[in-house]
């Protein structure tokens, strides 16, 4: 399922002045460009769910990162920058304190500019996505575009459950602008009120009467992903629960946005923040001379072992500033290129680790090997590598299945576990939620590792030593709920 995530272009909007406007410039009244009174009927409905469905790829991709024009980041970047999937590769030290793991505001600091502007960017995005949602639900409630604005409503929740610490309140505005603020929810609380937004998805779209069983079948598959992951997210109590949502999804699923180069907002934002603006690079776990100075650093492989599924390339022109070496994904090989939300691979993957908390070995394997061999997953991976004698950037194929010997040569199942979902959930918002869920108290539901077997440690590369933050801190945008107490807490 594919749908493009851009601004309507209103070609038919113009601009019809008062006669006495004709002489005297300073008496021209300037329509809306939409005026409000066009938004409250089923004709409109394209318009908002285009509009909510760009809020939403502003708020998951970004255009430009913040200093190189558009809009801002999203959580794709953000995330995998105070992850280990991206390495700081310009000057801004606001990037710096989350590539670097120390976020945490000090005594007379405001805030991390960017955070704000990226938390900011996703609460418009899940009051676009619900606010259209309603308008779907008051006008149109058979209409595909209802479970599909719910379902990017549920997606937000997760993003701040994942990405920010515990804490984060969810305001309403309505059409007059007033604002209802809202107290401040617990990961539980955001997880819980995905999952609602999910299942309200899945029911209206199994029992709307559709002309397009494909469409009806897709918005199914969407949202239960989207259910699964946050099951997952909460713990191990749900594992069972998040597999037999997932099982329901065929592997070759796909939901994408789109992106065009007609815009900056249209761009995808991925792309650009490496190979266009030179401010992102991947990052790497053993570098060698990648990465001077950051030898023996914690996290994943992805220069170092080559994989197909993480397919990258040193760029020539360099990066920002001009010392750190810039690789740039080539998964979104141009500005172009659409951006993967949610896949039947990750369905695949949940059922995986589930199967692994039973002790069911044979499972665990079939449900990690079932992508290994289907073609639908080329759909979500560069189809035109631009090298093809770098083995970063061959082409993907059928990859040869895994076995008992992988697990050993991984350090344990868990390990290829989560070394599957680094390769396959690669630059889709997911690995900041795993490295967490890693760390996390086996009473809680997580695997109980340490932080420092786990996250980025040791000195930053750029100077001073890394932080300790799993997680974003709540940025000074919300200093403006009365409700508003900062973290509850930073518990991974």
């Amino acid at each position: 399922m594919k749908h493009t995530a851009k601004l309507l272009v209103l070609v038919a909007v113009g601009l019809t002045l008062a006669q006495a406007g004709c002489n005297d410039p300073l008496t021209v009244k300037l329509p809306d460009i939409i005026p409000p009174a066009a938004l409250s009927d089923s004709a409109a409905l394209a318009t908002l769910r285009a509009g909510a469905i760009g809020d939403f790829d502003l708020a998951y991709t970004g255009d430009h990162p913040d200093g190189s024009g558009g809009n801002g980041e999203g959580v794709i970047l953000y995330g995998g920058l105070l992850a280990d999937e991206f390495v700081n590769s310009e000057t801004f030290p606001t990037r710096i304190q989350v590539d670097s793991r120390n976020i945490t505001y000090a005594a007379g600091s405001t805030t991390n500019s960017d955070v704000d502007l990226w938390y900011r960017l996703m609460h418009r995005a899940r009051r676009s996505a619900e606010a259209t949602a309603a308008r779907y639900r008051a006008i149109a409630p058979a209409d595909p575009g209802y479970p599909e604005m719910l379902t990017l409503a549920g997606y937000t929740y997760i993003f701040f459950a994942e990405t920010f610490c515990s804490g984060t309140a969810v305001s309403q505005i309505d059409s007059t602008g007033k604002i209802t603020y809202g107290q401040p929810r617990t990961t539980t609380e955001l997880l819980d009120t995905a999952i609602a937004r999910f299942d309200s998805a899945i029911h209206i779209a199994t029992v709307r009467d559709s002309a397009d069983p494909v469409s009806q079948a897709a918005l199914i598959n969407f949202a239960s992903v989207g259910k699964a992951r946050a099951l997952l997210f909460q713990g191990s109590g749900q594992y069972a629960a998040a597999a037999a949502v997932a099982a329901t999804v065929p592997t070759d699923f796909v939901y994408q946005l789109q992106h065009t180069t007609t815009t900056d907002r249209e761009n995808n934002g991925v792309f650009n923040a490496g190979a266009t603006d030179g401010r992102y690079s991947i990052s790497d776990s053993t570098p060698d001379d990648t990465f001077p100075g950051r030898e023996g650093i914690n996290g994943f492989p992805f220069l170092s072992v080559p994989d197909p599924r993480t397919p990258l390339l040193l760029d020539p022109v360099g990066s920002f500033d001009g010392a750190t070496p810039l690789w740039d994904n080539l998964r979104y090989g141009g500005r172009a290129s659409p951006i993967t939300v949610a896949t039947g691979v990750e369905a695949r993957l949940i059922e995986a680790e589930a199967a692994l908390a039973a002790g069911q070995t044979a499972t665990f394997f079939t449900q990690l090997n079932n992508p290994r061999a289907n073609p639908g997953q080329r759909a979500y991976f560069n189809p035109n590598p631009v090298d093809l004698s770098n083995p970063n950037t061959a082409a993907i194929g059928v990859l040869p299945d895994l076995t008992g010997a992988d697990t050993v040569s991984a350090g344990g199942a868990v390990n290829l576990l989560f070394a599957e979902r680094a390769r396959w959930l690669w630059l889709t918002a997911h690995r900041l939620g795993d490295l967490r869920r890693l760390v996390r108290p086996i009473a809680n539901g997580g695997y109980g590792r340490a932080d420092a077997a786990v996250w980025p440690t040791g000195t930053y590369f750029k100077g001073g030593p890394y932080g300790t933050d799993e997680n974003i801190p709540l940025p000074v945008t919300e200093q403006n709920n009365p409700n508003f107490r900062g973290c509850l807490d930073r518990n991974p």
